[in-house]
């Protein structure tokens, strides 16, 4: 069984926060899916803008797992908003961060966050045998009010909201604190067959820009590029991020997408 949950959020209540490529980057992935990893549209569910919302995703990442056998092929991808604010737990992160997700009515609580805790639950419930890959272009960093100059023409955001001053001021002290150790992957990822690909380190910003006059996700673009290239077959997964990586460095843009997960997953095709 092959099955995809695809979420890309453009507009969010506050017209601020809007981006542009992010509906692009889920049609384009399902169109990928669909004509060369032989996934039947009926087995992608596609979440977009308010229907984007916490519960709704949540709804999906079950719809996705439920039912999951050794052998299944699973597949995420999440293009909007990325962020991290200060753990509620008393027993949180090493790093007291949250990184969460954004969904359509994210407002900054922990009502609306959609946290890596919670996603870890969700993965922990897949049986041994199935392939599972996240793909997520977002941010998970907190240098949030910065942006950068285009290289090339077009627009250049970055997916990650600029938080209230309040949480911006306590996850400011939280990093400069030397006890601070950042730690994003869930640990899920690291026990199953399971790889997720970012689409930048935790201290950067992922761009959400324009290329062909379109506007895209810069991860999502550059990897079905990739992976789309006929005249250089795709390799592992671990390769493909390379490749992703020499492209955004080729055209100066300042994110670096990163790859972790199973280690068989990882040097192993995509699907």
């Amino acid at each position: 069984m092959k099955k995809a949950l695809l979420a890309g959020i453009n507009k969010y209540p506050d017209p601020r926060n809007n981006l542009n490529g992010c509906i692009n980057d889920v049609n384009d992935m399902s169109e990928f899916l669909i004509k060369q990893k032989s996934f039947n549209k009926a087995d992608i569910k596609i979440l977009t803008d308010e229907n984007a919302t916490k519960a709704n995703i949540i709804e999906g990442l079950h719809w996705l797992a439920d039912g999951a056998k050794s052998g299944d092929q699973l597949f995420f991808q999440y293009s909007g908003h990325g962020a991290q604010m200060p753990s509620q737990a008393k027993r949180g992160e090493p790093d007291k961060l949250d990184e969460v997700i954004c969904p359509y009515d994210f407002d900054w609580t922990d009502a609306t966050a959609l946290k890596d805790k919670e996603f870890n639950n969700i993965f922990a419930q897949l049986p041994k045998g199935v392939s599972f890959i996240w793909v997520s272009d977002s941010c998970h960093s907190q240098d949030l009010s910065r942006e950068f100059k285009m290289p090339i023409p077009g627009i250049f955001k970055v997916r990650s909201m600029v938080p209230p001053f309040e949480i911006a001021e306590r996850t400011m002290l939280i990093k400069a604190s030397p006890k601070s150790v950042i730690q994003d992957i869930p640990k899920a990822i690291k026990m199953l067959n399971l790889a997720l690909i970012s689409g930048c380190k935790s201290n950067q910003e992922s761009a959400d820009a324009v290329f062909n006059k379109r506007a895209n996700g810069a991860l999502t673009y550059f990897l079905l590029k990739s992976l789309s290239n006929k005249k250089e077959p795709a390799g592992t997964l671990r390769e493909i991020v390379g490749l992703v990586n020499k492209s955004l460095e080729k055209i100066k843009y300042p994110q670096q997408p990163q790859i972790e997960g199973s280690k068989v997953l990882m040097d192993g095709l995509f699907f």
